[in-house]
């Protein structure tokens, strides 16, 4: 199977699913209407199919007990934003925009997994392969939701792929690196306590600075 080739031949279909899906943005944890196109084609194309982690998608091809098993994650959600790029396919929803290219990482995703069912289904996959959309990337709560659903566990994920677009890079080029490569944030939360004193006796407070 020529993967490239196949991938031209879908590009129409891609562009149509990427621009419905931009079209029907839906924020963290209300991403309902894309989970359920997702599912749809899932489904269509063999594969066993769970909602996970609220509002994303599980979906397994079948595969022989014991083989090694690759999974492709994707983040559905869209962001608070009002659209104002006056293209055809705009956010119908006030509000709401895939202004961080979520669209296209759930398109990218769904061309792969079409692809392979019907490498599949020639016989060309030594291992299993897991499809995971993601919801609520946004709030940096969708990856721990899909963990304590089992996303990794059942069946184990052997080793995952992601990626995002960015608009700097030529179309159609992939840059990778070892290591880190997006930025990550974390909050935490630190209790001081100190305590006061007369501007005489300052040997007598506990400055916390």
């Amino acid at each position: 199977m020529d993967f490239l080739k196949r991938a031209e031949e879908l590009y129409d279909w891609l562009v149509t699913v990427r621009r419905d899906i931009h079209s029907h943005p839906e924020l963290s944890f209300e991403e309902r209407r894309t989970s359920a196109l997702v599912a749809s084609f899932l489904e269509e194309w063999g594969y066993v199919v769970r909602p996970i982690g609220g509002t994303g998608v599980h979906g397994v091809l079948k595969r022989v007990a014991g083989s090694p098993v690759a999974a492709i994650r994707a983040d559905m959600d869209a962001l608070p934003i009002e659209e104002e790029s006056g293209v055809p396919f705009a956010s119908v929803y006030p509000g709401k925009m895939h202004a961080c290219g979520h669209d296209i990482h759930t398109t990218c995703a769904l061309g792969a997994a079409r692809m392979l069912s019907e490498a599949a289904a020639q016989g060309l996959l030594p291992g299993g392969v897991v499809l995971l959309f993601q919801p609520a990337e946004e709030l940096n709560k969708g990856a721990e939701t899909l963990l304590l659903d089992g996303a990794l566990a059942s069946p184990k994920v052997d080793i995952l792929f992601a990626l995002h677009n960015h608009p700097s890079y030529p179309a159609g080029s992939i840059a990778v690196r070892e290591g880190a490569q997006m930025a990550a944030v974390d909050t935490l939360k630190i209790a001081v306590q100190g305590r006061g004193s007369h501007g005489a006796i300052p040997h007598e407070s506990n400055d916390p600075f």
